[in-house]
């Protein structure tokens, strides 16, 4: 097998998640420019501030639907289809007890922890207002994930691009009919995803089940065994977004003091890095299908060497689209504010972090592949370095003497650490013995 069809094969994964994540994050700059612009600097900085909080139940359970894929990507390397109905059955139920856990500690905590992040007054009130309408999406939320880990699991990343591309276009239209239209306010962009969402997860569903229809004879399927599985596999992935979530709110402690504008402008620069990383994320997640499904065949080399090509072609990539956001900053700061000083401080973030977001998307390519090699503590050890032990307390420490650039500054010295941290823990794996990495 040469190179080349091991990176049309990683591509050919990646590309169709690709676009539909540029739907879904298409939809997310969509929803920044219309609080933008209708609600305001106020809009914009309640949704940042509640991010956080989302993000950490969000991404927790993407770590763990994770775990899922890489276990369906298995089954299929190994032509082992009869076990499939398990997995689907442990999914099905962790999907249902995560959505109405979460929806629980929503109506109880999210007082309480906008207090912690310092948010308190109209600011505050706003965050619970958009979160708590958020939360009637969840079950959809999850839902729609659940399915797109499964069908990425299969190998089929089309299907998984149109459940999310459909969902994302519903969100598009409905954030401009409840925000701009019907003037619903903050409430109304976090009811347009929760709607969107649900039809997105009704969409998934019916799919799913005449495309890929679960086996419904063979062994008794182990569900608790298979839930177990995942959730051991899963943890550190899931550990490293609550890792980052809960480093998220520190940081919005720190920039909250700076007032209203600045947190508008860190929402603003969110955005905008959640879109352009989107590509890299993706060829991230093809890696980590690609990996397991060679090492469950026994082919280690053929993953090293789509690594590699994924690298470089990564690499060109990040250059090209630094480069024009760079060039842009004007255009995209002006898209989502009339704030003079809001789009100065956007401007002058992307002027910093941008010419260094090589950095970022090199360390989470790596990261797919040490996810694919069921190497998951990986990367959440990467998290811990750059993130806590780096990011945290570089923005702490130095944003009473240098200011919020301090803040912007201390991101581009977390990436350098992850990457560095990552470099070493690919040589371990890439110099391990096959039965060791997929062990």
């Amino acid at each position: 097998m040469t190179a080349g069809p091991a990176l049309r094969r990683i591509v050919g994964f990646a590309l169709p998640l690709t676009a539909a994540n540029l739907l879904q994050q298409g939809y997310l700059l969509v929803d920044g420019i219309v609080v933008g612009h209708y609600v305001g600097v106020e809009g914009l900085a309640a949704v940042g501030a509640s991010g956080p909080l989302f993000y950490l139940l969000n991404a927790m359970f993407i770590g763990l639907g994770t775990a899922f894929t890489i276990r369906l990507a298995h089954l299929r390397g190994a032509r082992q289809d009869g076990e499939r109905r398990g997995v689907v059955l442990s999914l099905g139920l962790l999907t249902v007890v995560w959505s109405v856990g979460c929806i629980l500690l929503v109506t109880v905590l999210a007082g309480p922890t906008l207090t912690l992040m310092g948010i308190e007054g109209r600011l505050a009130e706003d965050c619970a207002r958009f979160i708590g309408a958020l939360s009637l999406g969840f079950p959809g939320i999850f839902g729609s994930a659940a399915v797109s880990a499964y069908l990425r699991g299969l190998g089929d990343s089309r299907a998984a691009m149109w459940v999310q591309g459909f969902g994302s276009i519903v969100n598009v239209v409905l954030v401009l009919l409840f925000v701009a239209v019907l003037d619903l306010g903050i409430a109304g962009a976090a009811l347009a995803t929760a709607v969107a969402a649900t039809a997105a997860l009704v969409a998934g569903l019916v799919h799913s089940a005449r495309i890929y229809p679960v086996p419904r004879v063979g062994e008794r399927p182990a569900v608790r065994r298979e839930l177990v599985d995942a959730v051991r596999l899963g943890f550190p992935l899931a550990s490293q977004h609550i890792i980052l979530a809960v480093g998220i709110m520190v940081l919005v402690w720190i920039i909250q003091a700076f007032g209203p504008v600045v947190l508008a402008a860190f929402t603003i620069v969110s955005r905008i890095e959640q879109f352009t990383a989107i590509l890299f994320l993706d060829f991230s997640g093809a890696v980590t299908a690609f990996t397991a499904q060679n090492l469950g065949a026994g082919n280690a080399e053929r993953t090293r060497r789509g690594l590699w090509q994924t690298l470089g072609l990564t690499v060109g990539l990040t250059v090209a689209l630094a480069g024009v956001v760079l060039l842009a900053r004007g255009p995209i700061a002006a898209l989502f504010t009339d704030d003079p000083a809001t789009r100065e401080l956007t401007e002058r973030y992307i002027l910093i972090i941008y010419p260094f977001f090589a950095l970022y998307t090199v360390m989470v390519v790596l990261h797919g592949h040490l996810n694919g090699a069921r190497r998951t503590t990986a990367p959440l050890i990467c998290t811990v370095i750059a993130f806590v032990l780096v990011q945290i307390p570089f923005a702490y420490l130095l944003h009473g003497v240098f200011g919020i650039e301090a803040v912007m500054w201390a991101v581009v010295a977390g990436w350098t650490a992850g990457l560095t941290y990552s470099v070493w823990c690919l040589r371990r794996v890439l110099f391990a013995q096959p039965a060791e990495v997929v062990s």
